[in-house]
């Protein structure tokens, strides 16, 4: 396995070098707010102290809005043609709890039978940089240590970039697209024993950080016998709707789709959505199944740590705090998850839910 030693110059030299063949996602400041956005100018870079932007890479791979594909009308309506293929990209930066939540998105999209070829497209050309993060203090919010993800932990990345105590960094290269994107930057030279060494420490202190109290088997069976627990009407009661921890969150997928049409061509358009918006729910017929806000806030709740857990495996949630952090009213998902873990247990029937809002 290979490992390259890089000081300031030459991490921005490597930047510098990427963005001339690629479109580079990293973290930037908009307007005083930390963002995983597109990097125009390397002096826009700017890690967050604990690594985690308030905004997530999501966007690269998920973006906002996005054309599926562009029809003409006329007697017999035609597709005109799809969107532009996917271009080349970097996520450099990326904490590991945001690593995490993209093999969220790619298990929901890539699920059989119907997997989505353009999200599929558009990963398969992504490359993907973590960061690790050595601190030992880590904001009450952040709880991605409790989920048993370490803030060095470089799974499912291509490369991994570990900072120093000296401003230097060890650049190591994980998969063949890390090693061929690499290529792209020329010789940098590779790291010596004693910076490996520290890193193997720096590694070692972020594992044993690691405490893993939040055990998603044992709230994935809580919650199949929850469905109609009286907690979800105190959560909804705070709950206001604006849907700000869906559009933070780095595994939330919502979306809806719209035809936006000018005379006789338009394009279905696809757009981030949210399940804590009354309208996500509402038939063309006025219908909508899931009146309430109470409905709505527990459909965010079993939604990422019981239906997604028992259909993918995977929990919908990785700890990255951004809902805490963000929510207007208060809403502490950590504390939810408490009242959960100390909940009855679920009756003798199998509890799984029948109601509509399970969809």
């Amino acid at each position: 396995m290979e490992h390259k030693q890089l000081d300031k110059a030459s991490l921005a030299a490597l930047l510098t070098s990427l963005m001339a063949e690629q479109t580079v996602f990293a973290p930037v400041l908009r307007d005083g707010v930390s963002t995983f956005d597109v990097l125009a100018d390397i002096g826009d870079l700017a890690f967050p102290a604990d690594g985690i932007p308030r905004v997530a890479p999501k966007q690269a791979v998920m973006p906002r809005t996005e054309v599926l594909f562009y029809y003409r009308l006329g007697k017999n309506t035609e597709k005109m043609a799809p969107p532009p293929p996917a271009e080349p990209q970097v996520l450099f930066g990326v904490h590991p709890c945001d690593v995490q939540a993209i093999k969220v998105l790619d298990a929901v999209f890539g699920a059989e039978p119907h997997p989505d070829e353009l999200y599929l497209a558009r990963r398969r050309v992504t490359t993907v940089v973590g960061l690790g993060v050595s601190q030992e203090s880590v904001p009450q919010h952040r709880f991605f240590e409790k989920m048993g993800i370490s803030s060095m932990d470089a799974r499912d990345c291509d490369l991994f970039l570990t900072p120093l105590a000296d401003e230097t960094y060890v650049l190591e290269v994980l998969t063949e697209q890390g090693q061929q994107l690499l290529e792209l930057a020329g010789e940098l030279p590779c790291a010596d024993a004693v910076a490996l060494a520290n890193v193997g420490k720096l590694r070692k202190a972020a594992e044993e950080r690691v405490t893993r109290e939040i055990d998603v088997d044992v709230l994935q069976e809580k919650l199949s016998g929850m469905f109609e627990s009286e907690m979800w009407a105190g959560i909804a009661d705070k709950c206001v709707g604006c849907g700000a921890c869906a559009y933070l969150c780095p595994t939330c997928h919502c979306f809806d789709i719209q035809d936006e049409r000018r005379g006789d061509t338009g394009s279905r358009v696809r757009n981030w959505d949210t399940c804590q918006f009354e309208e996500f729910t509402k038939h063309a017929s006025g219908h909508n199944p899931r009146t309430s806000q109470h409905g709505r806030a527990r459909q965010r709740i079993m939604h990422k740590f019981e239906y997604g857990y028992r259909n993918f495996g995977i929990p919908f949630c990785t700890g990255c705090g951004r809902c805490i952090g963000v929510c207007p009213v208060n809403n502490n998902l950590l504390t939810m998850l408490d009242g959960i873990r100390k909940s009855d247990p679920p009756s003798e029937s199998d509890g799984s839910p029948t109601s509509p809002d399970e969809l």
